[in-house]
């Protein structure tokens, strides 16, 4: 008996440091306010941490669209009732893969497939924290015409390493569809969702000055800039919207 009773104990003490080890397995790390992704997306940031019915909640999960340069629409997901963790990811994944199906496709963007995942489910992170972006992404498109009148476009990803609205001054870099790097530019903050832009592009052959505005909401949050080459003529900047749905609605330069 005491035998029978030492193998059980054995074979649970197993199966304990299995589960924990598992668990150390899966967690990446604890969240924190302070986070990246937190502070890119301030409206989530209060609903996870701020908001006494989110932030009470048994499970809260995030989910965005990955690799890092995808990361440009996101979805939080909260327990209700007797919804389990696993439940609750699943929720996250279908919210922000629906969102960026309303977007449309992002093939004229990118090179790479953006697929939505959990990244952060009950405070500790799920994948490793090397793989999430420290800066800001989003699909680009710039509206111009080139020297015989014609509308060209650009069409990439932009990044930009800290928060427009809030910094005085904000670097972007824009990347073509390759991932060639082909523009550089400044945002100047005049007000929380307005200012100027200045930026450079294909090694100084082309170049625009004007103003940009933050947008909220439906279709997705975007900056629109808009403004005139050297030569005079007009320029658009579309950030945050996939090419296509960019061009309907602000490529008619």
């Amino acid at each position: 008996m005491n035998r029978i009773f030492g193998l059980f104990l054995l074979a649970t003490v197993a199966l304990t440091s299995v589960a924990w080890a598992q668990t150390a397995a899966q967690s990446q790390g604890k969240a924190e306010r302070r986070d990246a992704i937190f502070l890119r997306f301030p409206e989530m940031a209060q609903r996870y941490w701020e908001n006494t019915e989110t932030n009470a909640a048994s499970h809260k999960v995030v989910a965005v669209p990955m690799p890092r340069q995808c990361t440009f629409v996101y979805a939080d997901s909260y327990s209700k009732n007797q919804m389990s963790e696993s439940e609750v990811q699943q929720l996250a994944v279908s919210n922000c893969n629906r969102k960026l199906a309303e977007l449309g496709p992002l093939g004229e963007n990118y090179s790479v497939d953006c697929r939505c995942q959990v990244v952060i489910s009950d405070e500790h992170y799920v994948v490793p924290r090397n793989t999430l972006p420290t800066e800001s992404y989003g699909p680009v498109s710039i509206f111009y015409r080139d020297p015989t009148g014609n509308v060209a476009r650009l069409n990439g990803l932009a990044r930009y390493g800290a928060l427009i609205g809030r910094d005085r001054s904000v670097t972007f870099n824009v990347d073509n569809s390759r991932g060639e790097r082909v523009c550089d530019g400044t945002f100047t903050n005049d007000g929380p969702a307005n200012g100027r832009f200045s930026m450079s592009c294909f090694g100084g052959k082309f170049g625009s000055n004007g103003t940009y505005q933050s947008k909220t909401g439906s279709p997705n949050d975007h900056i629109i800039a808009r403004g005139h080459t050297g030569q005079g003529q007009p320029v658009s900047m579309v950030i945050g919207l996939p090419a296509q749905l960019a061009g309907g609605l602000y490529g008619g330069i």
